[in-house]
């Protein structure tokens, strides 16, 4: 019986006060019509782009979905944005005052989302009074994300190629010293072929002892044979040496060559399959919703008060 008469009571009073309530709801109507307007709230505009993460390297367990959202949500793509668009300007933020980069870090999250899809891509949206500066904001975020991918990527292969580098120039000395002492053997001894050397000038002093050659010539060849066995062993062993050097070497210098790609290289990051472009549609404010929830808000606190107003 109490809620019939309390439900009851608050329809007399809807009865009784019709008028102004509908008064009171058409003034508030106008006035969040008008100001919900382009002359009190500017309007933003939202551009967005899809893309897919590409050439990445592996740092540990995540996704490169994640790693690619990782680095679009880093201070460098963010400082370098702003910097570019110069936006301290644009959303008006002194950052000279205290607490001036937390008010436009703040804004930059307000305006910039970074979100992964169900599909396994990255969606960057930007919201912006000017659509063409929400498009470009989105075009300097991929272009952002590519350099400093690239820079991160660079930075390890550096390492590596300095490693390279250390490793190709040890087994160049090594290579150098062995052929600087055959260079030696080559022109005090004349030592070229270990192994041909020996097999003509013992065929030579046979045929020369069989066809009664002069003594002479006989000790000249037995002389050549034995600095070849004095030597010999030496220039061999040198040889087989710079063999295994260069075939190591030769080794060090195609890795070398690999990671000095790697490190000049230019990739890119992303596959964009969603370009952004200049919106011509607002997405803020959303005036409807605007006008619905103060013309249901001021109906009601109107209600509220005739209902306090009058007696029971």
């Amino acid at each position: 019986m109490r809620n019939e008469h309390g439900f009851g009571r608050f329809g007399e009073v809807v009865m009784r006060h019709a008028r102004q309530l509908l008064i009171v709801a058409a003034v508030a109507v106008v006035l969040s019509v008008i100001f919900s307007g382009p002359s009190f709230i500017t309007p933003r505009y939202r551009s967005s782009a899809i893309a897919f993460p590409v050439n990445l390297n592996k740092y540990s367990i995540e996704t490169p979905t994640d790693q690619l959202l990782q680095l679009l949500e880093s201070n460098s793509i963010r400082d370098s944005v702003i910097a570019r668009f110069g936006l301290m300007e644009h959303y008006e933020v002194d950052t000279t005052t205290r607490g001036g980069y937390f008010a436009l870090y703040n804004t930059w999250k307000e305006r910039v989302e970074v979100s992964k899809t169900r599909l396994e891509s990255v969606q960057i949206e930007v919201t912006d009074e000017d659509p063409r500066m929400a498009r470009d904001i989105v075009h300097e975020m991929l272009r952002q994300l590519d350099l400093l991918a690239r820079r991160l990527q660079r930075e390890k292969s550096h390492e590596v190629l300095v490693i390279a580098e250390r490793d190709l120039l040890r087994e160049r000395q090594k290579l150098d010293s062995v052929e600087a002492r055959l260079d030696t053997l080559r022109r005090e001894a004349g030592l070229l072929s270990y192994d041909y050397q020996a097999r003509e000038l013992t065929r030579g002093l046979v045929r020369m002892m069989q066809s009664g050659a002069p003594a002479s010539r006989v000790d000249e060849v037995r002389s050549m044979i034995r600095e070849l066995e004095e030597k010999g062993g030496e220039f061999r062993q040198l040889t087989e040496l710079s063999d295994l050097f260069r075939t190591n070497y030769d080794r060090r210098r195609t890795a070398y060559d690999e990671v000095l790609t790697d490190v000049t290289k230019e990739l890119t990051y992303t596959n964009v399959v969603v370009y952004p472009e200049v919106s011509d549609k607002k997405v803020f404010p959303v005036r409807w919703l605007i006008v619905l929830l103060v013309t249901a808000s001021s109906t009601f606190l109107a209600f509220v008060y005739f209902a306090w107003r009058d007696p029971r």
